[in-house]
């Protein structure tokens, strides 16, 4: 009995160490933010770092100001982006951009299978040290 539960811990302990271990398919960074008249102009760098092309990758995002208190909310396509590919996407959010406190990525539906497979495999990033990109 002791030896099964060990060789059962053995195995979950691996599985969970490889789990853990798979990288992600797409990884997304908070690149700039900058003002644009009224407006503040976001710039994301998707990277596919999957073989297969995503025709669809969109984020529902909220928009917090630096009080932690949500400002605005968005539907940002990403997509399409080609397989091992990388490009850069721009939009354009009502409001200075020195409201801007942190994005979060609320969820996310693309054309890698179910909304988890999605999420779960999305790796975010800000280049921005005031501003943060989570989920």
């Amino acid at each position: 009995m002791r030896v099964q539960l060990t060789v059962t811990l053995l195995a979950m302990l691996a599985f969970g160490t490889a789990a853990a271990a798979a990288p992600a398919r797409v990884h997304v960074e908070l690149n700039n933010v900058e003002a644009s008249g009224p407006q503040c102009r976001v710039t994301f760098v998707v990277d596919n770092r999957a073989k297969d092309s995503l025709d669809s990758l969109k984020l529902d995002l909220a928009v917090f100001n630096a009080q932690r208190i949500v400002q605005r909310r968005l539907i940002a396509e990403l997509g399409p982006v080609r397989g091992n590919k990388t490009v850069v996407k721009t939009f354009a959010l009502d409001g200075g951009c020195g409201e801007i406190g942190s994005i979060l990525v609320n969820d996310v539906t693309c054309t890698l299978g179910t909304p988890d497979v999605c999420l779960d495999g999305l790796d975010l990033s800000s280049r921005l040290k005031d501003v943060k990109l989570f989920k």
